[in-house]
């Protein structure tokens, strides 16, 4: 589904932030990407979504490369969900939800939508528990109603490729386990592939598939959930003694400081 590539990219030509980095995510599979902070993890995803132009190596989506897509298709194939929430209009939650249409139209966004459009939205916020903040101003929302928000709006999008840069940022614990559940939802119902920065390392055990680690810019180490058992592959990425135990229920490691 996705395929990196010896991807170098930065914010200038002569300090790159990543350097040589290569993995793929198989179609339908759920990839965490962890490190610390500053070792590159939002920088990939905007490399991944042509935002840095100093760029060298290649991106694939679904085996062609994204340099060939036009930014209408891409976004008919990615959708992101970004830390930032730049949103500074009085827009309705159902406004913002309806700019996940936009890659589908060819006029103006909100003269263009058809009916069916209507009824996706409709199931986009009976998914994320947002129904309730369909009318509501999305700038008077938490943080935590406006991620809902922005999340429905990048299912609004029907994306095969979902990114997402810290998206239990600014939920609490209960919220975050349903917001994750119901990404897992869509990967296996759906075949959804979801790209996500995490920081909670037994949230990331619990719910992903495939880690990459991070540290500096390099990609450090690349696989399944057991590599939370490395410990020192775990020691080098954060730089501190971490151990392991079994889930009582799922067997995945969960980890302790």
């Amino acid at each position: 589904m996705l395929r990196v590539l010896d991807y170098t990219t930065g914010y200038s030509k002569q300090k790159p932030i990543l350097q040589n980095i290569s993995f793929e995510v198989p179609k339908g599979s759920f990839c965490a990407v962890l490190g610390a902070n500053g070792s590159g993890k939002t920088t990939l995803i905007r490399g991944i979504m042509g935002l840095l132009t100093n760029s060298s190596g290649e991106v694939f989506v679904e085996g062609k490369a994204t340099s060939t897509f036009s930014k209408r298709e891409l976004a008919q194939k990615i959708s992101v969900l970004t830390q930032e929430q730049p949103v500074n209009m009085d827009f309705t939650s159902e406004e913002i939800v309806l700019l996940g249409r936009y890659p589908y139209t060819y006029g103006s966004i909100f003269r263009d939508i058809k009916e069916s459009d209507y009824q996706l939205i409709d199931e986009c916020f009976e998914m994320t528990n947002a129904t309730h903040l369909r009318n509501r101003i999305f700038t008077s929302l938490s943080g935590g109603e406006r991620q809902r928000v922005l999340l429905a709006k990048a299912f609004a999008q029907e994306p095969s490729l979902l990114f997402l840069d810290e998206p239990t940022n600014h939920l609490d614990i209960k919220h975050s386990l349903e917001l994750l559940k119901l990404l897992k939802q869509q990967q296996e119902q759906n075949g959804l592939t979801i790209v996500a920065v995490l920081h909670d390392l037994n949230l990331a055990s619990l719910f992903a598939d495939q880690l990459i680690f991070m540290k500096n810019g390099q990609l450090l180490a690349d696989g399944r959930v057991e590599l939370f058992n490395n410990m020192k592959v775990m020691k080098e990425v954060f730089g501190i003694e971490l151990k392991t135990m079994p889930h009582p229920e799922t067997g995945k490691p969960q980890i302790f400081y």
